[in-house]
């Protein structure tokens, strides 16, 4: 996955790659020899110093607004890393990759990722695909933002880590993981991991922090995803953690998420006990907007299902709540909707009462006047 055009990328892949072309044996830093011998130790020293100097200069000519002089001294760079080893030229080929990502260098970023792949296709067939060489492809490629490809690289390394019964290093592992697949909005695999994450969490000694936030990163998947059954589950087992943990604030929202993914899946019966139950906490709590929207979804529910007697009794105890929090314009659309329902049921007078109390408040707030107005003149 990256950010560049397809433009830039139909014009890169129609170049081609200068870092597919073999290392120039006539570079004078590279020793007599190469590719014929094991470079020594002396001789690679060499090459790294030369390497740290072409790295300064082309930071040196970036900064004054050359780029391309810049990568040309990179690209050289990058081949002399080649000559030393697999450890170091992926090292390279991050930070330079890093660089040009920040510099918006499409071509150049898929240059160097083509490199890194290439690399990576290569130390597999020959079976010298090491641990700390995996860790360094996994840098790599988040540098030069490939996320596909460090994924791949972060599954190696879990079955590694599992193969080691590493516990600390799998949970790791998974946390990374799960990052990514959210990062590219995979989130089906997301929810495994974390579900995975969460089954290990549970096994430790002090899991609440972490079971919090995964169960967390579930709900938001599950919302996300609306996967309103499963939400439901990780949003229930939230309430019963916040209870133990005496976080009771964070109760009546979760409550009220709850009763609309029942609204959501046609659960009538039980939409109706969440929002009850949503109502009762944030009174007690004293979270009066959520009250407020408890009642209030509570009562178009009621209304929905045609029980029109709870309708009126939610929507009278919905007043109460919005003149003790002085919820003036709530109030007004509560006096406007009994309005109606009354004027629904052919009962004039009680229509009335509503429509004329919606107006008395209406002219203390210069709002919707004339409506109110012309509802009391037509009854």
């Amino acid at each position: 996955m990256n950010i560049f055009s397809v433009q830039e990328r139909m014009l890169a892949q129609q170049q081609t790659n200068p870092l597919e072309v073999k290392i120039n044996p006539n570079d004078p830093l590279i020793p007599a020899g190469y590719g014929q011998r094991e470079l020594t130790s002396f001789e690679k020293y060499r090459i790294k110093e030369a390497i740290a100097k072409l790295d300064q200069t082309a930071k040196a000519e970036l900064s004054q607004g050359n780029g391309n002089k810049a990568f040309k001294l990179w690209y050289r760079q990058l081949k002399l890393a080649r000559a030393v080893d697999s450890k170091t030229e992926i090292k390279a080929l991050g930070d330079v990759g890093a660089i040009a990502w920040q510099e918006t260098r499409g071509t150049d970023v898929r240059n160097i990722a083509e490199r890194l792949i290439a690399i990576q296709e290569e130390l597999t067939t020959e079976k010298l695909l090491s641990p700390s060489l995996l860790d360094n492809f996994a840098t790599a490629y988040q540098q030069v933002r490939y996320i596909d490809q460090e994924i791949a690289i972060y599954q190696q390394i879990l079955t590694n880590s599992r193969k080691a019964d590493n516990l600390v290093a799998e949970q790791n592992n998974l946390k990374t993981l799960g990052k990514l697949y959210l990062a590219r909005f995979d989130y089906l695999n997301a929810a495994d991991v974390y579900q995975e994450l969460l089954v290990l969490a549970d096994q430790g000694s002090k899991p609440t922090q972490k079971v919090d936030f995964y169960l967390n990163t579930l709900m938001y998947i599950y919302d996300r995803t609306e996967q309103a059954n499963k939400a439901i589950a990780i949003k229930e087992r939230l309430i019963k953690q916040y209870t133990a943990a005496q976080k009771l604030d964070k109760i009546p929202a979760l409550t009220m998420a709850i009763a609309d993914d029942y609204k959501t899946l046609k659960k009538r019966d039980k939409a109706i006990n969440a929002y009850e139950r949503a109502f009762e906490t944030a009174s007690k709590l004293q979270q009066f907007a959520i009250a407020n929207d408890a009642l209030t979804k509570l009562a178009q529910t009621y209304q929905q299902s045609k029980n029109t007697d709870k309708a009126i009794a939610t929507y009278t105890k919905l007043l109460k709540v919005q003149q003790q929090t002085y919820s003036y314009y709530g109030l007004i659309n509560t006096y406007d909707t009994l309005g109606k329902i009354y004027l629904q049921l052919n009962q004039k007078s009680q229509a009335k009462q509503y429509f004329q109390q919606g107006l008395e408040l209406a002219k203390s707030l210069n709002y919707k006047i004339k409506y109110f107005d012309n509802r009391v003149k037509l009854l």
